[in-house]
């Protein structure tokens, strides 16, 4: 999470840079305990705008915001408006770029932006919307012409509905370099992230690192309970015959959306030979990415980190789009 505070003049005032639904409406949530909050709604775009339709941000009364509309170029104003929504308590529905009144806010990218503000969303509806997506389910969240939210699939022709997925969740299995170094990239990059480690070195680094959750290895044959679900991807880092066959065994009996194995082309053939001999088919055995990572023969842990999660990412945009494409045939 980025702060960047305003200047020492409003101290009180800080943007905080998230993309995700649920980190925004969280926040909303928590504003709201002390302050009116306005929710920005990106209601649909044209060209090459920077967010998708259903961006959200949340603004309060002091100008306090979370998430953003823009790269930059209109975010600013979009928070002005939001607090001048809030102060009349009427929802407005605003345009920027190619067709806007604001002349003097042009978008760079071209096309155009139109977002909905609205001053008085109800708590109950977003408080719903954020628990669905904190428990790892998908939810849609539908806007009327008047500026009303409600949950569940839309039979209003006139209204517009914005799906959301659960965050991308990580888990790591393994031990030294690899590991930690695709775990700290990944936590930088807002994702939920766990380490599944054997070494007390790794361990204590992983602490130090900050890492959302950290669980110790003991033997092979008694594995910590998979807590995967469709929106994880698992990436194996071990380089230990033992563990790395009841490590993948478990993954492929699991629901993650992607598995992958860090080593060479040779290690992954044998690899999958093991898991056929104890059973899984040629297509469970394909789920496997191996070699993993987008570039290929990548040696420096740091690096290697970079290949991996740009994979990952890869894989879990196709997963989301597939949702959103799906939900919009509904």
């Amino acid at each position: 999470m980025l702060r960047v505070s305003e200047g020492e003049h409003s101290s009180s005032r800080f943007t905080t840079y998230l993309e995700h639904a649920q980190d925004v409406l969280g926040q909303w949530l928590d504003w709201s305990q002390k302050s009116k909050v306005a929710l920005v709604i990106v209601t649909s775009t044209v060209g090459g705008a920077v967010r998708m339709p259903g961006a959200l941000m949340a603004v309060s009364e002091t100008g306090e915001s979370c998430g953003y509309i823009s790269g930059g170029c209109i975010d600013a104003d979009v928070v002005n408006h939001a607090r001048e929504a809030l102060r009349s308590g009427q929802a407005v529905w605003l345009r920027y770029g190619n067709g806007s009144p604001f002349m003097d806010l042009p978008l760079p990218c071209g096309g155009a932006i139109e977002i909905c503000v609205l001053p008085n969303a109800k708590d109950d509806i977003l408080r719903a919307c954020h628990y669905r997506l904190a428990s790892r389910l998908t939810v849609t969240l539908n806007l009327s012409e008047t500026g009303d939210l409600r949950l569940g699939q839309s039979t209003v022709a006139s209204e517009l509905s914005f799906p959301y997925t659960p965050k991308l969740r990580l888990r790591i299995a393994g031990r030294g370099a690899d590991s930690l170094a695709l775990a700290r990239l990944a936590m930088a990059s807002g994702i939920q992230t766990e380490l599944q480690l054997r070494d007390g070195i790794d361990i204590q680094d992983a602490q130090q690192l900050g890492i959302d959750q950290v669980t110790k290895l003991t033997v092979p044959t008694s594995l910590p309970e998979l807590n995967d679900d469709p929106w994880t991807a698992f990436l194996l880092a071990f380089h230990d015959v033992d563990w790395e066959q009841q490590l993948l065994a478990q993954a492929l009996n699991g629901p993650a959306f992607y598995i992958g194995a860090i080593g060479s082309k040779a290690t992954h053939a044998r690899r999958c030979e093991g898991l056929h001999v104890v059973g899984f088919t040629e297509h469970q055995i394909s789920r496997i990415h191996g070699p993993v990572g987008l570039i290929p023969s990548m040696r420096d842990a740091s690096m290697l980190a970079v290949s991996i999660l740009a994979e990952i990412v890869e894989a879990y945009q196709r997963k989301v789009q597939l949702h959103l494409h799906s939900a919009q045939k509904r």
